[in-house]
């Protein structure tokens, strides 16, 4: 039988905390209560609240880059980096635990201090360089028009996140239990590919 680490009991309850209440609303009590542990152990391992809240955050936001870009092949078009990327990102956002995407929408409407802490240099800022560059090659090859590459990667990052956070909320309700079924995330990822392609490449 597998052991959980302390560590992994404390991120696990203070993703909950965090997703239920937001970083100021959360207690250190309450998360050693859904931990079931001591709350001077959660000190000892993460030193404070906002250490815990920042490591949370930390370990899925520097786990995002490496996975959407170190396994698109070299050998491939622009247009089949573009579908790669994507459908990693929507992968990715499929096996995220929906309370860190509770605990995401809550650091976003608090004024995200902390997504743009760690976020912004660790997924938004060098992911716009792999993307400027893909679409540049795109629009040089005469595949791709002259969209503004920045401006696509976000609303399409948005479409992803917002969707998602839309089934989790929707979820416990007929018209959630009616759109978003078991085939839901293959469903999404033709319809939004077919919908990015069709306004970046050329006819």
């Amino acid at each position: 039988m597998e052991t959980v680490s302390t560590g992994d009991k404390i991120i696990k309850a203070a993703q909950r905390e965090f997703a239920q209440y937001g970083f100021e609303g959360a207690r250190v009590d309450r998360i050693a209560q859904k931990a079931r542990i001591n709350k001077a152990m959660i000190y000892y391992h993460f030193k404070s609240k906002e250490n815990l809240y920042e490591t949370l955050l930390s370990k899925v936001y520097t786990s995002i880059f490496p996975r959407i870009t170190e396994n698109i092949p070299e050998n491939i078009g622009p247009k089949e980096k573009l579908e790669l990327i994507i459908s990693t990102f929507i992968d990715f956002i499929k096996d995220l635990d929906e309370d860190f995407i509770r605990m995401m929408l809550r650091e976003l409407s608090s004024g995200g201090k902390y997504f743009k802490k760690l976020m912004l240099p660790k997924v938004i800022v060098p992911m716009v360089g792999v993307v400027q560059d893909l679409f540049d090659q795109g629009v040089r090859q005469g595949i791709f028009k002259r969209v503004v590459p920045h401006f696509s990667f976000i609303q399409t990052l948005g479409a992803i996140i917002f969707t998602n956070a839309i089934r989790i909320i929707l979820s416990d309700t007929d018209i959630g239990k009616a759109l978003f079924k078991d085939d839901f995330f293959d469903e999404f990822k033709k319809n939004l590919l077919t919908i990015v392609e069709t306004g970046i490449l050329v006819e």
